[in-house]
């Protein structure tokens, strides 16, 4: 784990008065209990989950799509944020406009758990659904963790989840995007960049002028555009942020 320099502490982003930004991936979610999706034991290893999680199961077997959704959102029902959740909200609360929010690759709603309020879920929530006729959403009823619908329940609807393979049309890119160009900072927490959308947006970033931090125990995309990679996991950053 790498030595962090005070600058790049909280401690020291917090004293910068300086507008933050912040992208997490499953890195984050990892410490909470969850499984990441392109990492070891990942829910891509196995490629039956990879293709319901695909637009092409939407189109062609959307039922089943449902039903495997709807186990994850089963699982996920019970799952408290992990520490660096919290660390995220509480900072939030700390400098208030300065904070421009949070882009998030996760679905598991956690971040609006630990109390976060501005969150651009750029692959949507797991906990929601939308309408299929009118693009309207709404939370999964809770009712559906003890007996699952039927499938004419289903029918009108689609988890509110960017499939593979599907644009970011119904999702907050727009507003991502003017986070990430209007922060002074940019926190990159648990992602490896395989997904390209967070290399981008820290380039946009970093094309605006803002410095970025990349907080990952691994090696990855987002090192070439981070001035500062911490080598360690999210609740290593926070522990010693203080």
């Amino acid at each position: 784990m790498d030595k962090l320099p005070r600058e790049f502490t909280l401690s020291g982003l917090r004293e910068s008065h300086a507008r933050i930004t912040v992208i997490t991936g499953s890195g984050i979610d990892v410490e909470a209990g969850l499984p990441t999706f392109r990492g070891e034991k990942g829910y891509y290893e196995d490629e039956e989950a990879t293709y319901l999680a695909s637009v092409d199961a939407l189109n062609s077997e959307p039922i089943r799509q449902w039903r495997w959704y709807l186990k994850r959102f089963v699982s996920y029902h019970a799952i408290l944020p992990a520490s660096s959740h919290y660390a995220l909200a509480e900072l939030e609360a700390e400098i208030g406009e300065n904070f421009n929010g949070i882009v998030t690759q996760n679905i598991s709603g956690l971040h609006r758990k630990a109390g976060s309020q501005k969150v651009y879920e750029i692959h949507g929530c797991i906990r929601e659904m939308r309408n299929l006729k009118t693009g309207g959403r709404r939370p999964l009823p809770k009712t559906w963790v003890d007996s699952p619908p039927e499938d004419e329940e289903l029918s009108s609807w689609r988890p509110h989840v960017c499939f593979i393979g599907e644009s970011y049309d119904d999702y907050p890119l727009p507003e991502s995007v003017a986070a990430c160009s209007s922060c002074n900072i940019l926190l990159v927490i648990g992602t490896a960049g395989v997904i390209h959308t967070p290399v981008w947006l820290a380039e946009q970033a970093r094309l605006s002028g803002a410095l970025v931090i990349n907080i990952n125990p691994h090696p990855g995309e987002l090192d070439k555009v981070s001035e500062f990679s911490f080598r360690g996991t999210s609740s290593e950053y926070f522990r010693n942020s203080c």
